[in-house]
């Protein structure tokens, strides 16, 4: 499909620059080459078409296929979430070291693996869904940041943000 799209094109371009080179005859508006000119750009694009046509059928193929990510990744996402969560109910009574550590684990444990195995996975998934973990894993690394530096402030300060960064990634699995 592509060799007979591509020699559609350059055909149907090479007859239209012809028929475009003559001019209308003494007293004539349009040369007697118009209907021959649109004829060849109609050819030119039809072999357009069928040139780029696999790029376009893999293009609504992604676009309707399931954007699920698949189950272990999934799963390693829920894993997350639910020790996000347990860390913001313990968060207060930890000192800035524990909370550096914490998160540290958060993303070795989780967060990394979550993101490689979301990026290897043969699935399908949404630009919005691996935004939303490099947001998240940001926001942790600011929550380390800010605790290793002694500002536990700043590093309870971030956390609603990184569980909403992590919670949107949820929203992909329906």
């Amino acid at each position: 499909m592509r060799v007979m799209g591509s020699l559609l094109f350059i055909v149907g371009i090479v007859i239209a620059l012809i028929s475009a080179a003559k001019l209308p005859t003494l007293g004539t508006t349009w040369s007697d080459m118009l209907p021959i000119y649109g004829g060849a750009v109609l050819l030119a694009v039809i072999g357009l078409l069928l040139l780029r046509w696999p790029q376009i059928r893999q293009r609504n193929r992604l676009n309707t296929a399931s954007l699920r990510a698949s189950p272990s990744v999934m799963n390693l996402l829920q894993q997350l979430l639910a020790e996000m969560q347990t860390l913001g109910s313990q968060m207060n009574d930890l000192d800035e070291a524990g909370i550096a550590t914490r998160v540290n684990r958060l993303l070795e444990s989780y967060v990394l693996p979550f993101a490689a195995a979301l990026i290897g996975s043969r699935s399908q998934y949404h630009v919005e869904l691996v935004v939303a973990v490099a947001q998240g894993e940001r926001l942790l690394n600011r929550m380390w940041s800010a605790a290793s530096d002694g500002n536990k402030t700043e590093a309870i300060a971030t956390y609603p943000k990184a569980l909403a960064a992590f919670e949107q990634c949820n929203l992909f699995n329906g």
